[in-house]
Order: C-alpha cells, then sequence, then structure tokens
C-alpha cells in the first residue's frame, strides 16, 4: 500500500508493505490518499488500529469519502492499517 499526506496522491509518500500502527511515527501528520497495489488492508481512524475501520481493497482512494462512503460519520483521514491475513484451512481426504 502507498499513502499520501494529502489527498489526490500528492505530497509526502510512503509504501508500506506490513501494518503501521501510528503514521506520524513514520514522519506523517495523516494520511488523506492512498493506493492499494494487492490484498486488502484496513484503515483506522486513530492509531494503534483504533476507531472507525475502513476495509481497502485494491484500488485508488484519492480522498476520505473514496474509502468511507457515505456515512453519516465520516472521517478525513487514516492513522494507522494493516493488511488483512486470510486463514488457511486444510481439508484431509483419506482413502480406504
Amino acid at each position: 500500500v502507498t499513502v499520501f499526506e494529502q489527498e489526490h496522491f500528492q505530497g509526502k509518500c510512503q509504501e508500506f508493505t506490513s501494518e503501521c500502527c501510528n503514521i506520524q511515527e513514520c514522519g506523517f501528520d495523516n494520511i488523506r490518499s492512498i493506493r492499494v497495489e494487492s490484498g486488502a488492508w484496513v484503515g483506522y481512524e486513530h492509531h494503534d488500529f483504533q476507531g472507525q475501520q475502513f476495509i481497502l481493497e485494491r484500488g485508488e482512494y484519492p480522498h476520505w469519502d473514496a474509502y468511507s462512503g457515505n456515512l453519516s460519520y465520516h472521517v478525513e483521514r487514516l492513522m494507522s492499517f494493516r493488511p488483512v491475513y486470510c486463514a488457511v484451512s486444510y481439508s484431509f481426504h483419506f482413502i480406504y
């Protein structure tokens, strides 16, 4: 995932391949646009994965309403995020 400090993929940017619990520790004030290259991610309103959650699938999110939708409660920034990991389940079949 690549995050940008300003809307429409402007300003400071950085690519992440793992979770970030506080974007301010990476030198950002906040995240205002996001580009998801692969997989699914969860963005959070506050640091330490707190507050409103937003599912971010592969694609571009140029401003806050692109990821928050038409919620009456809207968040104009994200402060932490992490990838969604899929659990692998195995089914064994025995042949007698």
